[in-house]
């Protein structure tokens, strides 16, 4: 959290727990677990799975999302002992957490919302994949925010039209699958064709999951993942949240276009290009969750993970909780852990993210009706930015609400206006770190005393 509040004893707590979690989700401490090195062998392990990558002329690692400094950097110490040849490879990763990799051509590219950096790397990327044969392998190492990250618009679309659209849809309410949906509609590579540029090279693809249930066709918008979603879909969603009568020409008459001629369909799981590639899950939200919950069992702290997949309206989310606080008398003290992706309807011209939101929410659901409840709350971002900014989310407890009221804050016109970040910026309530290399979405951690 900031710095100028001495934190207490279960502020500590939480935030230890918090960057405990995080921690076991960073490819540093967890792509080891994955990929050996056996002289010219590559070898994937995951549980009983295995496969082994041998006889290849060159190998050639992709990093596309939040984490792939880390990623970057865990491969090349990995292959520093690989005897054929590690040809340049490519980073593409946010400017929060830009940083230079020997071996890489790195791009600092724009989240959430996507710039030409981004346009200028996925160039870059189908250059160096259309020169590919079925003697390459491309290692290609996925985390949250690739999606942003790695725009290239579909023919005759732009990408300022295509950046209008990402921004209607982060502001509508729509969750993460539904954005992906439309968002595969209008790409050259997400949905399964970045495939189609490097075919008839083999693709490995290890995959850092911030989507909630770890559906692999929506990290990322499933750029090596066959895509079930439709250009019907795409528009029917538009539709749902009243941004088809206003999104620009060109874009719709693409999907009217792909609606009539199926051959402009994404890929599915019957297309021969997902003949060279195998997809492995390497951390998630859930597996964030246990492992925080698995320390505090070894500290022998009462815990219990309390709500996964959490996905929908951060004001929604806030009311079930207390609703559930309100019904069950949980022995304490206790933490409940939880875990997910809410949302927001941006209504005002505040500053903010669903985290911050949906501390002030609970705050704001807890005094009615839970009033004499004595806990702390912690909930954050595991790549340690809350919406477009520097805060990972919010820390409170049952004191914020007074403070909120004795500096005459008027707590329902901020959070209309979406305000949360000024808010608990003026209670000293944000949680500040730096980006932490990866992305698994959200916890909630919170403590009953």
């Amino acid at each position: 959290m900031s710095s100028s509040r001495v934190k207490n004893g279960s502020e500590n707590l939480l935030m230890d727990l918090f960057n405990y979690g995080v921690s076991n989700v960073q490819p540093r401490n967890i792509l080891k677990n994955f990929i050996k090195i056996d002289k010219a062998k590559i070898i994937v392990k995951n549980n009983a799975y295995s496969k082994t990558y041998e006889n290849f002329k060159n190998v050639i690692p992709i990093c596309v999302g939040k984490a792939s400094v880390d990623m970057g950097n865990t491969a090349l110490s990995l292959l520093k002992n690989f005897e054929n040849e590690v040809s340049e490879g490519v980073i593409v990763v946010n400017k929060e957490n830009f940083k230079k990799v020997k071996g890489f051509k790195c791009f600092s590219s724009g989240h959430p919302i996507p710039n030409k950096n981004g346009l200028l790397a996925s160039y870059h990327i189908e250059n160096k994949l259309n020169s590919l044969s079925e003697k390459d392998l491309v290692l290609f190492f996925l985390s949250g925010g690739g999606s942003a990250l790695l725009p290239y618009p579909s023919a005759n679309i732009k990408i300022t039209q295509k950046v209008s659209l990402n921004h209607q849809l982060l502001n509508s309410g729509a969750d993460i699958k539904e954005i992906n949906t439309v968002r595969k509609h209008l790409s050259k590579i997400k949905g399964g064709n970045l495939l189609k540029m490097s075919f008839p090279a083999k693709v490995h693809s290890f995959i850092l999951s911030d989507v909630i249930g770890d559906d692999l066709s929506s990290i990322s918008s499933g750029p090596t993942v066959p895509d079930e979603t439709s250009f019907d879909d795409a528009k029917r969603i538009l539709r749902k949240y009243k941004l088809w009568n206003d999104i620009h020409k060109s874009i719709k008459e693409h999907i009217e276009l792909g609606i009539l001629n199926k051959s402009l369909e994404t890929p599915d799981k019957t297309n021969k290009v997902f003949l060279t590639v195998e997809n492995t899950l390497i951390g998630s939200n859930n597996l964030c969750l246990k492992s925080i919950d698995s320390l505090c069992k070894k500290k022998k702290i009462n815990s219990k993970i309390w709500k996964n997949n959490i996905e929908g309206d951060v004001q929604i989310i806030a009311k079930n909780f207390v609703q559930d606080l309100k019904k069950k008398n949980y022995k304490k003290p206790i933490i409940l852990i939880s875990g997910g992706e809410s949302t927001v309807k941006i209504k005002g011209t505040g500053k903010g993210g669903r985290n911050q939101e949906f501390a002030l929410h609970f705050l704001k659901n807890i005094r009615k009706s839970c009033s004499n409840l004595k806990f702390t709350l912690l909930s954050a971002g595991t790549d340690g930015r809350d919406g477009p900014t520097n805060a990972a989310g919010a820390i409170v407890n049952n004191k914020s609400l007074d403070l909120i009221i004795n500096k005459k804050i008027n707590l329902e016109k901020e959070l209309e206006n979406n305000n949360s970040y000024q808010v608990l910026k003026k209670i000293d309530s944000l949680v500040i770190i730096k980006g932490t290399n990866t992305n698994v979405a959200d916890i909630q951690l919170l403590m009953i005393n």
